[in-house]
């Protein structure tokens, strides 16, 4: 009898071992205890009790409706929620063995105190890489803000094509640049004194790339550059963008930047190198977050001066308008300002500056239209294919007149005829 007994509890213990793996093996219950906090009118935070062997949680993301998974963490803001609508805030656990099911918690959105929403939003001219979207106007509307987001077709991640951008008081836009066989979203909003309304979305999907080079487009085209590549092979926490054909990079460490007694090598976290074709408004941008300094290599005194910062897909970013070195350092560069401040301009001759008579400028490509040259505050994106007359001309862009304002548009993006200066 104690033989059988000794028998007996071998295999009870020798079943509970191999019955332990199993259970491990299951994917987690989903999180409990949801609850919705800070609620605005396009976002809210949602808190949560962590469930028992979940590594990390998946929310939709409200602008893709593809779950996106956020990290090991017990809360969430969710942004670009719809204005003013009842909606679910979801969520779910996860670890390696799978996921849970769906949890999920009812809030409505607060109201706009803006304009009512843009109304009759449609798309046409959609073409391999560029499509219109026009609506009638809203009451009461100053101007109107679009915004581009589109997926890559095999990781279905998103990627801001263009992030919400004024383009004035019209009633369409149209957007170049899209990628063939890309599945997007085109939003509009209407803005006033009080804010901006509603957003209103159109999905669509750009057409295959043209099998052949021909184009039944008879818009003029610009004139073929040799490429070079040096800007697209920087490492990946290091972003720059806006550039053209000629501007060169390379990452650079504090003796690269070749101010170590002016900058404490132990305060640089990264540096990046501009040299060759750089033209105003060359966007940089760092993965971490810190302090931005600028050590200008063409006008004197060559010595670092600190440059404003500002947030752009969760990265640091500025701009810049001449050749030099852009440093990253330890510390906190203020709170970043909501849109581009143009930083700190190089003194140059005023012969940059000429008056002119005769000439016409017509841009080839979207343009911004700019309050002043260069690297001056955006007024709006324009995608007007017109002769426009222009009559200044400062540090290669042109003054001309867009619905009955002055502003300003870089001569790298448009023809020119007449007596345009040097």
């Amino acid at each position: 009898r104690i033989s059988v007994l000794i028998l007996r509890c071998c295999l009870l213990v020798s079943f509970s071992l191999f019955a332990l793996p199993a259970q491990a093996q299951n994917p987690p219950d989903p999180p409990t205890n949801l609850q919705a906090s800070n609620i605005t009118q396009d976002s809210a935070t949602l808190t949560w009790t962590q469930s028992p062997g979940a590594t990390s949680y998946e929310i939709i993301n409200p602008l893709t409706d593809n779950f996106e998974d956020i990290g090991d963490v017990s809360s969430h803001t969710f942004t670009d929620l719809l204005v003013a609508q009842t909606q679910y805030l979801v969520i779910r656990a996860k670890n390696a063995h799978g996921v849970s099911s769906n949890a999920n918690l009812q809030i409505t959105t607060l109201p706009f105190l803006g304009p009512p929403a843009p109304t009759n939003v449609e798309i046409s001219g959609i073409t391999h890489n560029r499509a219109t979207l026009s609506w009638t106007k809203s009451p009461g509307a100053t101007s109107y803000e679009v915004r581009v987001t589109c997926r890559l077709a095999v990781t279905e991640d998103t990627i801001i094509i263009l992030d919400w951008t004024d383009v004035g008081d019209v009633a369409s836009y149209t957007f170049t640049g899209f990628s063939p066989n890309r599945p997007c979203n085109f939003s509009v909003r209407a803005v006033d004194s009080n804010g901006f309304s509603a957003d209103v979305r159109q999905v669509f999907e750009t057409l295959p790339a043209p099998a052949s080079s021909g184009s039944s487009d008879d818009k003029p085209k610009p004139t073929p550059r040799p490429k070079v590549h040096t800007l697209n092979h920087l490492p990946p926490g290091i972003r720059v963008s806006n550039w053209h054909d000629g501007a060169q990079g390379q990452q650079v460490d504090h003796v690269g930047v070749g101010r170590a007694d002016l900058i404490p090598p132990h305060d640089i976290i990264d540096a990046v190198n501009i040299w060759g074709n750089v033209t105003p408004g060359i966007e940089v941008c760092f993965e971490q977050p810190g302090r931005l300094l600028f050590v200008d290599s063409v006008y004197p005194p060559i010595a670092p001066y600190p440059l404003p910062a500002y947030q752009r897909a969760g990265m640091t970013c500025t701009t810049i308008d001449t050749a030099g070195t852009v440093v990253l350092m330890r510390g906190q560069s203020g709170a970043p300002p909501a849109q581009f401040q143009p930083q700190r301009q190089p003194k140059r001759s005023q012969t940059y500056s000429q008056t002119l008579s005769g000439c016409e400028v017509r841009p080839w490509a979207d343009v911004k239209f700019r309050k002043s040259p260069p690297g001056g505050e955006v007024i709006s994106v324009t995608s007007v294919r017109k002769w426009l007359p222009a009559s200044e001309k400062r540090y290669g862009y042109f003054k001309v007149t867009l619905w009955e304002r002055e502003g300003w548009v870089s001569g790298e993006y448009v023809y020119i005829r007449g007596n345009c200066g040097a």
